[in-house]
């Protein structure tokens, strides 16, 4: 298990460099992303470093976070409201009112209690927060993590 999250934190650390440009969406206005490759998702570069992190300090918890959907393209977004509008979907933003399209929301596999706990008492260390009540599995990166002043953070408190 720790070589897979190696490995995915080499490849994810390389995608980075790798971002991509495209138009997303926040608050029904276009906007420009970075956009970047993490596990079997995108997600805005900012949001995904802050992603990896939470997802190595979850991991030596013995926490697995992996991310079922991430950015979503307009045109996706479109899809997933006609769907859901035709009743035929799940829950759905209208197009360009959806974070996923900001690339700032992630919807991550809750695959038992204890996945759910570490991230109502961690996620915000990381820059996550739960914004939509009932939706157990979407976090949206608000921004606020920096890895260095996080490890400043830790040191003063593990003096204290």
């Amino acid at each position: 298990m720790r070589r897979l999250a190696v490995v995915l934190a080499l490849v994810c650390a390389a995608a980075t460099a790798q971002a991509r440009s495209t138009t997303g969406y926040k608050n029904g206005e276009k906007t420009q992303l970075k956009i970047v490759s993490c596990g079997n998702s995108e997600a805005e570069q900012h949001t995904a470093i802050a992603f990896r992190a939470m997802a190595r300090a979850a991991e030596k918890a013995g926490i697995d976070l992996r991310i079922r959907s991430g950015f979503r393209s307009h045109a996706k977004q479109k899809q997933l409201y006609k769907d859901y509008v035709k009743g035929r979907g799940h829950l759905a933003a209208r197009p360009g009112f959806s974070n996923h399209e900001s690339g700032r929301a992630l919807d991550i596999y809750i695959t038992d209690y204890r996945v759910l706990e570490w991230l109502q008492k961690h996620a915000s260390e990381y820059g996550f927060h739960r914004t939509v009540p009932g939706e157990a599995w979407h976090w949206e990166y608000l921004g606020g993590y920096e890895p260095k002043q996080r490890n400043a953070r830790l040191s003063k408190t593990n003096r204290s």
